[in-house]
């Protein structure tokens, strides 16, 4: 019997050696495959989500079950097997090099129908060569120009005279302001105006108690004016997936990396916007007001923190607590003042309900924009293109959080809204949220501009998320934004133009859809 068991015991012993082994092959061989993946040149690895298609591609090559079915999937997931699947189908002497040359940075087949589609029409004055031979700063700075550069000035010419200050960047900010954008691209005092907010001295801190998050107007000794938002959140954090929307919390960078996107995209709606990295004790405490000074705090590990008034997120438990007494922010430049600046604030026609029980009329009515334009103020020429631009945008950002549309007075109907608060968005980069861009999927209509810039970083070779990420290198706290958010701005831009196509294709013409308005 003592023998039986130990003969038992050797062959268990055997048998778990055989287990062990075979797991250290598979093991191995799965690695082997990986790296050799992963470590390949001549794959973006910003257009995957996953690589499982791709791993599963090289167990098919291996045990040659490679097939293609008649209409293979074309979603950005796999495209590996589009580029293998066009090069198998490619015809006469092409090289799989000049085939893959001519594939655009992101392919869809519903936008590459439409690409085709409008190159009959030599009007729209680009094909998708052309496109592609363009550069993208040279397109942005020449679509609109000229509208814009005629569109009326919001302060009178006649108030430089009446200041000493007429020379700051500040001033000339402000006297720059026009119908058709906040600013021009070209003028040299933008750049110093963020200049100026990230190294000039704070000379008063004073709180805005409106809001549901905690902002604060500082006021520089050169005459500048600026509001404050404190770093809340790191820049993984991302959006609970059980909050509502209106429950998100806003982020300093967000803010930075919406003024570089509007910029990026010439729309020029967002007030110049930089990061700058505060000193707490001598820069806030030292000249805040006595309210706000009561919040400040040394937490258990020894930093400064802080949480001031608001109607909302102002507690202890929603502080901003620095590194010992430094805290990064976003610094967004003050808009002109009443009189001259006063601004009308029109609640959204696509605004949220703001419930947590009810859904807004606009989500469940899909002829809600043809009822829409029988109303004022929605009857003015560029309501709708300029409410198409802003969800556009905010499709692009993930901000859910645009309630109001913000225009200038005196101006009024000719004027461009101002695009404030993006604090909320670059919150998720994993999820697209699709009833952001309703307005283009009702409506159909979109800037003919508008179109040409989002077909341009489609054809490629410039991508959105590489432009986007070389223009906030010239801020103080760069890095931004994370990789992921990066990759969903370009995920988004073939989103846009797929909505686009399905409208082409509705209306029978692209005259219908994409509308020249000199803008």
């Amino acid at each position: 019997m003592f023998q039986f068991g130990k003969q038992l015991v050797c062959s268990m012993k055997h048998k778990a050696r055989i287990v062990v082994a075979s797991i250290i092959v598979f093991t191995t061989v799965v690695t082997i495959l990986l790296l050799a993946e992963l470590s390949s040149s001549d794959d973006d690895l910003r257009y995957y989500d996953t690589k499982l298609g791709s791993l599963q591609g090289h167990f098919e090559d291996a045990l040659g079950l490679r097939k293609f079915s008649k209409r293979p999937d074309l979603s950005l997931k796999n495209i590996d097997d589009v580029k293998d699947h066009l090069y198998s189908n490619s015809r006469g002497d092409n090289s799989r090099e000049k085939t893959l040359a001519n594939l655009t940075v992101m392919f869809d087949e519903t936008v590459e129908r439409l690409l085709e589609k409008l190159e009959l029409f030599s009007r729209f004055g680009y094909t998708k060569e052309s496109l592609r031979e363009t550069k993208f700063s040279e397109m942005v700075l020449k679509l609109g120009r000229r509208s814009r550069e005629r569109s009326k000035l919001l302060l009178p010419l006649d108030t430089w005279k009446l200041s000493d200050k007429r020379t700051s960047n500040y001033y000339k900010f402000h006297h720059n302001v026009r119908a058709g954008a906040l600013y021009d691209p070209l003028d040299p005092s933008i750049e110093g105006l963020l200049y100026d907010m990230e190294t000039d001295e704070f000379d008063s801190i004073e709180m805005m108690e409106r809001g549901t998050e905690l902002k604060l107007l500082v006021r520089f000794r050169g005459g500048t004016k600026a509001v404050f938002k404190p770093m809340r959140w790191g820049r993984d954090y991302e959006t609970l997936p059980n909050h509502f929307y209106f429950n998100d919390y806003e982020r300093h960078n967000a803010e930075i990396a919406a003024f570089h996107l509007d910029r990026l995209l010439g729309f020029y709606r967002v007030p110049p916007v930089t990061g700058r990295l505060v000193n707490m004790t001598k820069e806030i405490f030292l000249l805040a007001e006595r309210k706000l000074k009561k919040t400040f705090y040394v937490s258990p590990v020894g930093n400064l923190c802080f949480y001031g008034e608001c109607s909302y997120y102002c507690d202890s438990r929603h502080s901003f607590c620095g590194n010992v007494d430094m805290i990064e922010g976003s610094l967004m430049v003050w808009l002109p003042e009443p009189p001259d600046g006063d601004r009308d604030r029109w609640k959204s026609p696509y605004r949220r309900s703001y419930s947590k029980l009810r859904k807004a009329v606009w989500e469940s009515d899909d002829d809600y924009c043809r009822k829409l334009t029988k109303n004022p103020p929605y009857l003015y020429k560029r309501f709708i293109p300029d409410l198409i631009d802003s969800h556009v945008f905010d499709f692009l950002t993930g901000n859910m959080d645009r309630h109001h549309v913000e225009v200038f007075r005196h101006l009024r109907n000719k004027t461009c809204p101002v695009h404030l608060d993006n604090g909320r968005g670059f919150g998720k980069p994993n999820v697209d949220e699709f009833s952001i861009i309703t307005p283009l999927r009702q409506c159909c209509q979109i800037r003919k501009s508008t179109f040409l810039k989002l077909a341009k970083l489609y054809t490629g070779p410039e991508k959105l998320s590489e432009l986007l990420d070389d223009s906030m290198k010239s801020d103080p706290v760069y890095p931004i934004l994370l990789q992921g958010h990066l990759n969903a701005v370009d995920r988004r831009v073939v989103h846009i133009l797929r909505i686009v196509a399905e409208c082409v294709d509705a209306a029978k013409s692209p005259d219908a859809v994409i509308i020249n308005d000199g803008y």
